[in-house]
């Protein structure tokens, strides 16, 4: 069936919803409130436009946010981590990781997850004999030598302004897709006057291409609109907190073709400078874009100009 963008939004904001109470009891009626819609029809809007039903999304990304969580904060305790995910019981979460990811947290943590990341998070202090192994294994298989695309010396901190932005998501392929996306949102802002010659346009990926299935990732398309606008109250503009980020600007902006290299790009943000810093990082990366329109075409060229993530002092 398909599904008009009113309704879209609605199972979109649900999904807001989500991200910003994973910790807590999630059931259908209360997401089947948020959406307006009776359980019944929610539940089966929701699977037909996210592809996987409201409690087995919601169970995902809290396995999903808990294995990033025991990579890049060490300190936080296993149960604190499956407390903060929105698990009853350490042994419920044990076992839920264990059939989602095939190992245990302990050993995920550890080093097990280097079966999908490229290289090891550099902030965690204890290095197991099993960390050790696959590391030495991936340096022979690949030949990698720490730092293979960015110049960490032109890293920087910026503050991000706080804006008003709308917004366009969409769930697949961060490889495909998004330009299409982009394109929607900007005619959208375009024919109603609200684009300007310094207009902000922030890319959002909400999940790690390493532990979410690329086909259930989503991607935020937001552009930044001036504070007294028409639509500024429209209950489908979002708030973007801005704030301290460290920041990575490209020589030559990156299409969303290439998205591999900028997983790299992201995992050495994280992996090196982060760790040395003296910062942690907030919530999801942030894709500064440049929007051009071609030339005799209607047509737009998306591309990505810097990549960012949102930090504060450890």
């Amino acid at each position: 069936m398909i599904y008009n963008n009113e309704q879209r939004k609605r199972i979109f904001k649900v999904l807001e919803y989500i991200d910003e109470h994973l910790e807590d009891s999630l059931t259908l009626e209360k997401l089947s409130a948020i959406s307006t819609y009776s359980p019944f029809h929610f539940q089966r809007m929701f699977k037909s436009i996210v592809g996987e039903t409201p409690s087995a999304y919601v169970k995902r990304n809290r396995l999903e946010n808990a294995a990033h969580l025991l990579i890049y904060e060490h300190h936080i305790p296993i149960t604190q981590v499956a407390l903060m995910c929105g698990f009853s019981s350490l042994s419920y979460f044990t076992y839920s990781f264990q059939s989602y990811f095939q190992t245990n947290p302990k050993k995920w943590r550890e080093g097990a997850y280097l079966e999908r990341f490229p290289r090891e998070y550099e902030g965690n202090s204890k290095n197991s004999k099993e960390v050790s192994k696959m590391m030495k294994e991936n340096k022979e298989h690949t030949r990698y030598n720490k730092f293979k695309w960015l110049d960490l010396a032109k890293v920087e901190t910026r503050i991000l302004t706080k804006c008003i932005t709308v917004k366009n998501q969409v769930i697949g392929s961060y490889t495909k897709g998004i330009p299409a996306a982009w394109e929607e949102v900007f005619r959208w802002c375009d024919s109603r006057e609200l684009l300007k010659e310094n207009t902000l346009f922030l890319g959002i990926p909400r999940n790690n291409p390493y532990i979410t299935p690329p086909e259930k990732s989503r991607y935020d398309c937001h552009i930044a609109i001036s504070e007294g606008s028409e639509d500024e109250n429209d209950e489908d503009t979002f708030i973007f907190n801005g704030g301290k980020h460290v920041v990575y600007e490209f020589e030559e902006p990156i299409d969303y073709s290439e998205r591999s290299m900028l997983i790299e790009c992201y995992s050495e943000l994280y992996s090196y400078w982060l760790p040395k810093s003296g910062y942690k990082y907030l919530s999801n990366p942030v894709e500064l874009i440049t929007i051009v329109r071609n030339k005799n075409s209607l047509t737009l060229e998306c591309n990505i100009k810097a990549i960012a993530l949102a930090i504060e002092p450890k």
